[in-house]
């Protein structure tokens, strides 16, 4: 099923809509009822716009997330994504407005999963500064986790510090991370990051499929359509990828989506620099193992054993994965 996205006026309440805050990116969710839910990132960054579109506050000084929009709407992977529509300045802030995916779904099931081998910029993390506060947090996670050294320096570099973060979630050993889960008719579900090893993810991912053999499917054929479009695509050939997510979606009409959400962190590469987007990420070779996360994810849909649930709207299933624009 193809959707029309229409631009719509600027903001209906400005008054009430611009009560934002600097926030990470996230997925904000708002159905019908106009009902708004934030699975993912600080709270207070969207805002409704228009009958189908959303503002997101840029968080940050640069506008790297509009300039990616803005190369995605030309790119082959222009389907994948949200639709863009412009950038909006208000009171010396600015905002981005897109297409509000939640106006495709009816009180929907939705999953948000944070793409990638890394979460961090190598901007982030090059500093070879030994900081003891870290190590604080580093025992505090895991008290096993230090070497002797850093047991004697007390004190690891951000850099380690960030790798250990990783490892502890799925993001090291599948390129992604599960970060928020919320089922039709429930609040989200938030604490998964600690979600990390496989049996674990297909225990999250049988709980979001609810036995829904459609939606899986109609799920696996959008991943498969991802892993094409992202490998023909200029933009993600010539640029880092840190932070996006996939955002998953069905309602209990039928209706199913996948999209790839957030590009705050989409850093171009240097002229004639490309990267695999699969290769292990090592300082300086840019890779961001966000192609690794979706082959993965792809392959744990597909070996999933789940039993068939009935659904009466199952033999009448649409899918809203095909371009929307």
């Amino acid at each position: 099923m193809s959707f029309e996205t229409t631009l719509f006026p600027p903001i209906l309440n400005v008054e009430t809509a611009l009560e934002l805050k600097a926030s990470e990116s996230g997925a904000v969710l708002n159905n019908r009822k106009n009902t708004w839910i934030q699975l993912a990132g600080h709270p207070g960054a969207f805002a409704p716009a228009g009958p189908l579109t959303i503002w997101k506050k840029r968080y940050n000084k640069d506008n790297n997330e509009t300039k990616a929009y803005e190369l995605l709407m030309k790119d082959a992977a222009r389907s994948i994504v949200p639709m863009f529509h412009r950038e909006v300045e208000y009171n010396g802030e600015y905002f981005i407005e897109m297409e509000d995916l939640l106006r495709h779904f009816t009180d929907p099931s939705i999953m948000d999963i944070k793409l990638g081998s890394r979460t961090f910029l190598e901007s982030e993390v090059n500093n070879p500064v030994l900081r003891k506060d870290l190590y604080e947090k580093m025992v505090s996670l895991d008290p096993d986790a230090p070497t002797e050294e850093e047991k004697e320096n007390k004190a690891v570099t951000k850099l380690r510090y960030m790798l250990f973060r990783e490892q502890e979630s799925s993001t090291s050993d599948f390129g992604f991370r599960i970060e928020a889960l919320r089922m039709s008719g429930e609040t989200p579900t938030t604490d998964l990051k600690k979600v990390k090893k496989k049996d674990q993810i297909e225990h999250v991912l049988c709980k979001f499929l609810d036995s829904n053999t459609g939606v899986r499917k109609a799920l696996i054929k959008r991943l498969e359509e991802m892993q094409l479009l992202f490998e023909s695509s200029a933009f993600f050939k010539s640029h880092e990828v840190i932070g996006s997510s996939i955002l998953m979606i069905y309602d209990k009409e039928g209706r199913t989506g996948a999209w790839l959400i957030d590009f705050s962190k989409s850093i171009s590469l240097e002229d004639g620099q490309t990267i695999t987007h699969r290769n292990p990420w090592t300082l300086g070779n840019h890779e961001d193992g966000i192609l690794f996360g979706i082959d993965n994810l792809l392959k744990l849909f597909t070996d999933l054993r789940i039993e068939s649930k009935p659904s009466s709207s199952q033999s009448d299933r649409k899918e809203t994965t095909e371009d929307t624009g």
